[in-house]
């Protein structure tokens, strides 16, 4: 009973490697094939359309032509009755605070603006009422700075200069827009700006945090110096009392024969310490890479207007001559 009860190995089953690539390459057969097929309709569709809208341009080319100048009209109309507005922006850099936390802060203050309150604006940046009233918007994102670099190739032993295009170099900066409906005060409020953010008090806790540390490690090399000369004057001591009882008393010779690891190890360390010193009189919270221009002309917004006025209303046109060609041919089946 029990040998009849035992349980047959089953067999592996074998992977056929021939069938298995057969069926891959099926596949991608079926997904080139499927792709060909909608690069084709989406031409073929993109080609009718194209073709749909210069037969309605010819056919009702003087309607398109009236909306046209309408809408031209009335852009050019807006322009001259919109108000006039400054605009210009800077760029600042920072070492000390994420640049994300930069513009969201600065963000912030969008919506004082947005609700026109003056108020609290002359509260957080400390700037007179008149400036707070002129300005309406205020944005900050990070970016990063794109120039023109150089590619250089060697002939015959000479760099000679390529021109390899754009490059997007680092390191990134925190670009803050403003606009205002006058350029007064323009430089009053980068420096509320940048003041806004220095006194902020998580800009503070991280300033403390870097002085801190800068600190300690300042704590930390002056007693490897110390330790240091002092080996350095065991290691003189006992170098003049070998030579003292070998050929007696010759500084030249001694000073000769001295050690200069200790020396090199000091100098490495001042400076270490020249630079921590540094760091600490040169790091700011915020750095003004690039101030706001002052501007004498507004922003000249009459081309936008006359562009995007022209455009509605021509799409406005298509839009109603296509609904009513759609409805000619709807009507008889209802």
């Amino acid at each position: 009973m029990s040998e009849q009860n035992t349980p047959q190995p089953q067999k592996e089953k074998e992977i056929d490697l021939l069938e298995v690539t057969g069926k891959a390459f099926t596949g991608i057969k079926r997904g080139t094939k499927s792709l060909v097929n909608f690069a084709t309709w989406l031409a073929h569709n993109l080609g009718q359309f194209l073709l749909q809208t210069i037969r309605y341009t010819i056919k009702h080319f003087w309607l398109l032509a009236v909306l046209a100048v309408l809408g031209a009209a009335f852009g050019f109309t807006k322009a001259r009755v919109s108000r006039p507005f400054f605009a210009t922006e800077m760029l600042v850099e920072t070492q000390l605070i994420p640049r994300a936390q930069i513009a969201e802060r600065i963000n912030s203050l969008q919506q004082l603006a947005n609700d026109q309150n003056h108020a609290a604006l002359v509260r957080l940046l400390n700037i007179p009422i008149a400036d707070a009233e002129a300005l309406f918007f205020i944005r900050a994102d990070v970016v990063n700075v794109v120039v023109d670099r150089p590619r250089r190739r060697v002939v015959e032993g000479d760099d000679v200069e390529v021109d390899a295009g754009r490059n997007i170099l680092g390191p990134e900066f925190v670009r803050i827009r403003i606009k205002k409906w006058n350029n007064q005060g323009i430089q009053r409020l980068e420096r509320a700006l940048v003041m806004f953010i220095e006194t902020d008090p998580y800009t503070q806790e991280r300033l403390e945090i870097f002085r801190r540390n800068n600190r300690a490690q300042r704590e930390a090399i002056e007693t490897e110096i110390a330790q240091l000369r002092l080996f350095q004057q065991k290691s003189l001591e006992n170098t003049t009392q070998t030579m003292a009882t070998t050929i007696g008393n010759m500084p030249l010779v001694i000073q000769q024969n001295e050690d200069n690891t200790y020396v090199n190890e000091i100098l490495s360390y001042q400076n270490r310490l020249l630079a921590l010193d540094q760091a600490y009189e040169l790091t700011r919270p915020l750095s003004v890479i690039q101030p706001f221009f002052l501007f004498e002309n507004p922003v000249n917004v009459l081309i936008r207007n006359l562009l995007l006025f022209t455009a509605l209303f021509l799409l406005a046109g298509y839009l109603t001559l296509l609904t009513l060609d759609g409805w000619k041919w709807l009507k008889p089946l209802l």
